[in-house]
């Protein structure tokens, strides 16, 4: 498992698991997505909670993790930040702002963003959304499996 990262599955092993619920029937598929949201849910409130805690920028912050979307459809949960529909009053969307709210500014020039947030391996750091899907993973991924393993014997029995 790469330390960057915030997946602990190779790209072989994310298809591998999208093959396996191709295959499974609709009743399966529904829990599995059930299942996935709730976690989804959790992650985006942990990253909320992160993002009211914010000093700097906090009310833009606090928009753009109010606007999180989670997708009721995916079976493997997913979480979104930054739509075109939520504008500022100086017509910015958050669609615009939450890189630089979440990464930062390297170059000091914009004085709305915060610091940048350093690197971490191949990439950066983050101030809200990344450190807190790096410190909540190893309970999502074990919650996560041990959901779809229920599901798969479930269904498989």
């Amino acid at each position: 498992m790469a330390d960057e990262g915030l997946s602990p599955y190779t790209q072989r092993e994310l298809r591998q698991l999208a093959k396996a619920f191709s295959l499974m029937g609709d009743e399966a598929i529904a829990e599995a997505r059930s299942t996935s949201n709730a976690l989804a849910s959790y992650a985006a409130n942990e990253i909320k909670q992160a993002g009211y805690g914010r000093t700097v920028s906090a009310k833009a912050v606090q928009r753009v993790v109010d606007g999180a979307k989670v997708s009721n459809t995916s079976k493997t949960g997913r979480i979104s930040f930054g739509f075109a529909s939520q504008r500022f009053s100086g017509g910015a969307t958050t669609q615009q702002l939450w890189g630089g709210l979440e990464f930062g500014d390297p170059t000091g020039k914009y004085k709305q963003f915060p610091s940048y947030s350093g690197k971490y391996g191949a990439g950066s750091r983050g101030w809200f959304i990344y450190p807190t899907l790096r410190k909540i993973q190893p309970e999502l991924t074990a919650r996560w499996i041990d959901a779809m393993d229920k599901v798969v014997k479930k269904w498989t029995a």
